[in-house]
């Protein structure tokens, strides 16, 4: 599933985020993505060139500079933060986290919505747990720290699940760690346990 995501052409910012932080977080990942980086890199010097002018080279040079100092985090602000990958800290920098609290479930969302595509923080307290639900369209879930269970499994730090709607689960932070976790959507979350008309009102 990792190499199938991975492999997945980019087509948005939300998709360039999530597949950038799923090759960071993980060891195995990295080398996914550095053979799959080797492979391209392969085909590239197979390719024909084309002249560059030298001031777009000192563009990209001067940007490249730029990218490689660590971004400052505010963790007093939201220790949250020290606990992300370095993409998401990079993309967040200087910015507020709003977050959206459901109890024991905090989400933040990281881009704003586009065409039912969204990409949002998961936080889910020790031994909290998400209301039963499906997902109308798919809904990959990366996590970032800890781990969680439902009814499929158990997941730590640098797995991806890939729900849809055909996927009815519970998903349960663990009782010590809790989760915070990357949520890549399409579509809206529909809840079907108990409240769960009235908790689709909520949460879309």
């Amino acid at each position: 599933m990792t190499f199938e995501i991975l492999s997945t052409p980019v087509n948005s910012p939300a998709s360039l985020i999530f597949q950038q932080c799923l090759a960071e977080v993980d060891p195995e990942n990295r080398s996914l993505t550095s053979a799959m980086n080797e492979v391209g890199g392969y085909f590239l010097d197979k390719s024909d060139t084309l002249p560059l002018s030298n001031e777009l080279w000192d563009k990209v040079l001067d940007q490249t500079k730029n990218e490689t100092s660590s971004p400052q985090i505010d963790e007093e602000h939201d220790p949250l933060l020290s606990q992300l990958p370095i993409t998401l800290r990079s993309h967040l920098k200087n910015k507020n986290i709003k977050w959206k609290s459901f109890k024991d479930v905090k989400v933040a969302s990281i881009l704003p919505k586009d065409n039912n595509e969204k990409l949002e923080l998961i936080h889910v307290m020790p031994g909290a747990k998400i209301p039963q639900h499906t997902h109308e369209g798919n809904e990959s879930f990366l996590v970032l720290h800890g781990s969680y269970s439902d009814e499929y499994g158990n997941y730590k730090q640098g797995s991806v699940q890939v729900r849809s709607d055909d996927h009815n689960h519970t998903p349960v932070g663990d009782a010590k760690t809790g989760c915070i976790g990357l949520a890549y959507t399409h579509g809206k979350i529909k809840f079907s346990g108990k409240f769960g008309k009235l908790l689709n009102l909520i949460a879309n």
